[in-house]
């Protein structure tokens, strides 16, 4: 008998015998790669020159699809409008079943997440269908211009994406869609839905939580809190940092507060004042020439000397934002190089320094190897990330001239500086 997706299977290979469901195969493994979900929840990739029998031990039954019917509007609720870019989140398998699931409907999403009907009405559209580290500057762009296309239309945005670079992109919109006057969070999951440690259905009912019972507006990310399914924390966009490979908390504000609890029942604590509203300008473009370098001992100056060719750079300093410039004897010769360099770069583009710490601001101002830093045309980075600040200056450049670049950097536009810690 022919074994097709969805099929419970046993897979005799050469060395082992797997049992489970047989998956439809990714693109990036093609089709010589037979897939097999096992009882565990994890997938096993198994080459087929080594398969030696497939035996059908249940076929799939198609599981019926709910119909495509209007949903029901109920005027008194808030309307968010969900947009899809993929991740573990919003994968395209039904894990459950082996089926491929065509698209991202309302339907499909009540159908996971059935408790949204009783917080919000939800519209739905996919936008892209990518892994977060595919994300490109060009996508951010594309995704700002969705959410101003809809913005007198609804009440709210979701935006569902997979975590390896969502602080990222919550820092570009943050920039793109300054002061705006809706929310906008931003969800992902650590774990896939058909596993019972997932938190997609936590962070997403969270977030139409937020949207539906506050009067927040502007950009954050919406994560679970805890390991366990306590609640979830709204961070800001621009203050926030995936911390941990594989938690289900692995996201943190960074030298911020977290602007809010927020419990499935709709219970709310806020945590932090939002920033203080400015009025809104639509500027989506990047400057994709844009780096970051992190300083280590043995760093060479020919690393520098790379990014010539480069629009902006960002190094991440040690401590409190430093990188080796001091010359002192001869295992040091190489600093005044590196020195030299930094002097010749910040004369043709923004060279900014953050710290590679966590949590602190830059100082260059206490030992002389900030001051050397500093008299050679390097810009602070105060309290931000390296990633807000890559995206900052990415957004700068590609919206404004050099000299109002300079100016902009370093002032706090969308709550990204603190003047105080």
């Amino acid at each position: 008998m022919k074994a097709n997706y969805g099929d419970r299977v046993k897979v005799i290979t050469k060395k082992e015998v797997y049992e489970g469901i047989l998956m439809p195969h990714p693109a990036l493994l093609g089709e010589k790669t037979l897939v097999v979900k096992l009882d565990s929840g994890y997938n096993v990739g198994i080459d087929n020159k080594n398969v030696k029998k497939i035996e059908v031990l249940k076929k799939h039954s198609v599981e019926k699809r709910l119909a495509k019917e209007k949903i029901k509007v109920d005027k008194k609720k808030k309307t968010i409008l969900v947009l899809h870019t993929g991740g573990t989140i919003a994968s395209k398998v039904d894990y459950k079943t082996g089926g491929v699931v065509a698209d991202f409907s309302p339907e499909e999403l009540l159908k996971m997440f059935p408790e949204l009907k009783d917080i919000v009405n939800i519209k739905a559209k996919l936008v892209f269908q990518m892994f977060s580290e595919d994300m490109e500057p060009g996508h951010w762009g594309i995704l700002a211009s969705e959410i101003k296309k809809n913005l007198k239309k609804y009440d709210g945005f979701i935006i569902t994406h997979g975590t390896d670079t969502l602080h990222y992109t919550s820092a570009a919109l943050s920039f793109m869609l300054k002061g705006i006057d809706k929310p906008v969070l931003l969800v992902g999951a650590q774990r896939s839905s058909d596993r019972g440690s997932s938190d997609a259905a936590l962070n997403v009912l969270c977030a139409a939580q937020f949207i539906a019972k506050s009067k927040f507006c502007g950009v954050g990310l919406c994560l679970h809190g805890t390991t366990e399914d306590d609640y979830c924390y709204v961070h800001s966009g621009v203050k926030v940092r995936k911390l941990h490979s594989s938690r289900r908390d692995a996201f943190e504000s960074v030298n911020a507060e977290p602007i809010a609890k927020v419990y499935t029942d709709g219970k709310i604590e806020l945590l932090n004042k939002c920033s203080s509203r400015v009025k809104f300008e639509f500027k989506n473009k990047f400057k994709k020439k844009v780096a970051i370098v992190k300083a280590r001992p043995g760093f060479h100056h020919s690393e520098l000397e790379a990014y010539s060719g480069f629009k902006g750079l960002v190094i991440e300093g040690t401590g409190l934002g430093h990188i080796a410039v001091n010359d002192i004897d001869n295992l040091t010769k190489e600093h005044k190089k590196i020195l030299d360099v930094i002097k010749k770069l910040a004369k043709k583009m923004p060279v900014v320094m953050c710290t590679q710490c966590i949590f602190g601001r830059v100082n260059m101002n206490v030992y002389s190897t900030g001051r050397y830093l500093l008299d050679a045309g390097v810009i602070s980075g105060e309290d931000m990330t390296s990633e807000t600040a890559f995206v900052k200056l990415g957004w700068l450049l590609g919206n404004f001239d050099k000299k109002k670049v300079r100016e902009l950097f370093s002032k706090n536009l969308v709550g990204e500086i603190n003047q105080r810690l």
